[in-house]
């Protein structure tokens, strides 16, 4: 009788009522800090695909997630019944109410899951610790937390998926027990392996119909449900349990294409026929693989280090955490490897596909695609834990209520801040009640919110898709004269084509979410509001003013030494003068690059750039002014190379122009090129030993103010910082930390060093030499912004 008592399934009685009281305490947590808006492109996608359904308008996008799509429908309707809640605040309640519902159902799913695979253990032990403290962990884990709160398809999607895998994987004569085997007579046995069968058969047609359903919420899921659902007909097949061995393949089979049929022959009636949905999901494949950086195209080993980074640490948003959890994993993984390899390889079987699919073709910044995961990872970290016996609870308890530190907060505050975006239009809407503008433009990232949001009297204008910057352009070029605004992605840079001094007016909104690792990918982050007078100047395409739009550039073909590159100069009356700084963009051997200059087809200045030399700063007077015909002067900057077989591939990266009466200014010798975070937008220049700024203009005071980076990150004490200008030393700084500082250089001193006012370091990082590799740079101070400016009184 004993051995019936150890051998009971994990998924009856007390167990399953454990794993209602996690669950329904999961939901409780959740409902009150659902998605307060909108947030990610992707959310906003499901939300107009709830208004009018058409992947082809990525409505939602590709390949439309027809059962999500219904599944919110049904919530929508509800939510605006019981809420006063409309437009695209309901909406966002009503899809992130599905991952509430999905993370409780998720880990019903996750513990029957688990069960299963405690019951293909030789020990049964260690079983039901491990499946408790695996569905705990799992439902802490930060970003299983996060995502069950977000108006996102993942949560809903994973939990049909594991469900699937529980009841394709639940096996028959361990869940009757051996010792009633034993005990019972010929008939006993009979009936209970017939019992047994019908069972089985039966979880095989539902598992199959499950991962089916599954596909129409998120077609990832099919990666994990594929080869479970392989892996049970094959096994069932060879148990000889099968008396007709057709019925295996035929039933399991028909049900899986059944709920894959349910929602695929709507989806493509919806979408406009078969061609029209081609057409859209190779648009979306197409756009994939041309713009996102898989490893599948870029196969390096640094891309596989940083992928393996954010798909097996970022989601537990702490280091300390992550390693934890990793280390107990990897314990547990070598005790099934060595005790439960048959274990081991089922779990090796559900999810190292989806590990693989993930890392080789999905974006792997989007930290919510690792979701499925950490699913695994918590069985084997609970494993590792549950070897403890009596003591297992002083692990697992810390380790558990460590996640909930880390995920807790971060949920109640995503509950309670909506996305800047939403923000952002909210408060533009509201102006522009009083004083609306021209138009508003905005980055892609942003359309999608302006699209689903109430706009009310503003005039939004659709931008060109890696070209935002042109719009506001067309319009000035145009002759439009009336204040515009732009709603501008933090992250991009490419507004650094217009002028900056018309760019002072800017509100910008920040999420305070924003750096939690579980929302890495999210798209926009933040969002900043540029309100827009005609400036003084604004570059067309071509130019690499910063890395982002040199990337375009190169990508284009159409820097300098192609053709030449446009701006245009608001004429006004006076003198000026302008700044425009490059780099020789050649490999050794290739010939120097002639660039010239001219306004309005008037060359008025002409230099030459050496590879050697590499780098060029110059400053150019036009004291004939800007006179002529229409609002604006063109200057063109071309480049040729000095051999005509051979290339000199070239860019213009610094470029100002203003009235003489005002300072401009650039960076000179000893300063590195600008560096860029596609992912995050953050930005950087280093220095090295000397690096100077040259400033022209009228003589005045100059205050320049620096914000660096700890310059401990690479040595082993503070490094002496000076600014110097005209042999004298202007300030000084010994920075132990991250730093900003501002220094106002004297007007005397500014005059003596003509202008050049250099930022010193006692101390360089040599990267070679220190990191293996051929980068010869000096590097003294990582800066993240610089800022000259005249001292005003």
């Amino acid at each position: 009788m004993s051995a019936t008592t150890n051998h009971q399934p994990l998924t009856t009685n007390r167990g399953g009522a454990v794993v209602l009281v996690i669950a329904a305490l999961y939901l409780a947590a959740h409902v009150p800090f659902l998605a307060p808006s909108l947030e990610d492109i992707d959310s906003i996608n499901f939300a107009l695909g709830l208004r009018h359904f058409d992947p082809a308008l990525y409505q939602p996008h590709p390949p439309g997630y027809p059962v999500y799509m219904a599944m919110g429908h049904a919530s929508l309707a509800v939510v605006e019944r019981v809420t006063s809640m409309t437009g695209a605040s309901a909406e966002a309640r009503a899809l992130a109410v599905w991952s509430a519902i999905g993370g409780a159902a998720c880990i019903i799913a996750a513990w029957f899951l688990f069960a299963a695979l405690a019951d293909r253990q030789p020990a049964a032990g260690s079983r039901q610790p491990a499946v408790v403290w695996a569905t705990l962990l799992l439902a802490a884990a930060p970003t299983f937390w996060m995502c069950g709160l977000r108006p996102m398809s993942d949560m809903p999607g994973l939990a049909l998926a594991i469900g699937a895998q529980a009841l394709l994987l639940r096996r028959g004569p361990s869940l009757v027990g051996r010792g009633s085997e034993r005990e019972g007579g010929p008939v006993r046995r009979s009936s209970e392996r017939e019992g047994g069968t019908s069972a089985i058969r039966a979880r095989l047609i539902q598992g199959a119909l499950l991962a089916g359903i599954a596909a129409g919420i998120r077609v990832q899921t099919a990666v994990l449900t594929g080869p479970v659902l392989a892996f049970a007909l094959i096994e069932r097949w060879r148990s000889r349990a099968e008396a007709e061995g057709g019925w295996l393949l035929s039933r399991p089979l028909a049900a899986f294409a059944a709920g894959c049929l349910s929602w695929g022959i709507p989806l493509v009636i919806a979408s406009g026929g078969v061609e029209r949905y081609v057409r859209a999901l190779g648009s979306q494949g197409g756009a994939d693989f041309a713009w996102v950086d898989m490893l599948w195209s870029n196969p390096t080993p640094r891309h596989l280090a940083i992928g393996l980074y954010q798909t097996l640490v970022l989601p537990w948003a702490s280091i300390p955490l992550a390693l934890t959890v990793g280390v107990a994993a990897a314990i547990g993984a070598l005790v099934m490897l060595l005790r439960e390899w048959r274990a081991l390889l089922v779990l090796a079987l559900a999810f190292v596909p989806y590990l693989v699919f993930h890392l080789l073709f999905q974006q792997l910044d989007t930290v919510r695609y690792a979701l499925p995961v950490l699913v695994p990872i918590a069985w084997l970290a609970a494993r590792a834990v549950a070897l403890a016996g009596r003591f297992t609870s002083v692990i697992a308890v810390p380790l558990v209520g460590s996640a909930l530190i880390v995920a807790v907060p971060g949920g109640v505050a995503y509950g309670r801040d909506p996305h800047p975006a939403f923000r952002a239009i909210a408060d533009a809407v509201q102006r522009g009640r009083v004083q609306p503008p021209a138009a508003v433009y905005s980055h892609y990232a942003v359309l999608r919110p302006l699209q689903a949001a109430d706009t009310g009297p503003l005039h939004i204008v659709e931008p060109p898709l890696r070209y935002e910057w042109l719009g506001p352009e067309d319009y000035w070029r145009g002759g439009g004269t009336a204040p515009v605004w732009f709603l501008a992605d933090a992250r991009r840079t490419d507004l650094a084509l217009i002028d900056p001094q018309s760019r002072h007016d800017v509100v910008r909104y920040h999420w305070s979410v924003e750096q939690r690792p579980e929302l890495g990918g999210t798209r926009p982050l933040g969002v900043d509001w540029y309100r827009l007078q005609v400036p003084g100047w604004f570059a067309g395409r071509g130019w690499s003013l910063t890395p982002e739009a040199g990337g375009i550039t190169q990508l284009d073909g159409t820097g300098p030494d192609h053709r030449p590159i446009e701006a245009w100069v608001r004429r006004r009356q006076g003198p000026f003068h302008l700044v425009v700084g490059g780099r020789h963009l050649g490999n050794a051997g290739d010939p120097d690059a002639q660039f010239e200059l001219a306004i309005d087809g008037r060359a008025i200045d002409q230099w030459v750039l050496t590879l050697k030399d590499r780098n060029f700063l110059r400053f150019i007077d036009v004291p004939q002014g800007l006179a002529g015909a229409g609002p604006f002067a063109t200057v063109t900057i071309s480049s040729r190379s000095a051999d005509p077989k051979r290339p000199a591939p070239a860019a213009v990266r610094q470029f100002d122009v203003q009235p003489s009466s005002q300072m401009i200014f650039g960076y000179g010798d000893g300063w590195h090129e600008d560096e860029f975070v596609v992912e995050t937008g953050l930005k950087w220049r280093w220095t090295s030993e000397r690096s100077v700024l040259q400033v022209k203009g009228p003589t005045q005071a100059v205050r320049i103010t620096l914000r660096g980076e700890s310059p401990l990150r690479y040595f082993d004490a503070p490094t002496t910082v000076k600014v110097t200008a005209g042999g004298s030393t202007i300030a000084q700084l010994k920075p132990a930390a991250d730093f900003e500082w501002s220094v106002a250089v004297p007007a005397d001193a500014v005059a003596r060093s003509a202008g050049a006012i250099a930022i010193e370091t006692d101390r360089i990082y040599l990267p070679g030499p220190a990191e293996g590799t051929s980068d010869e740079r000096h590097l003294g101070l990582r800066i993240f912004e610089c800022r000259v400016e005249p001292v005003t009184r």
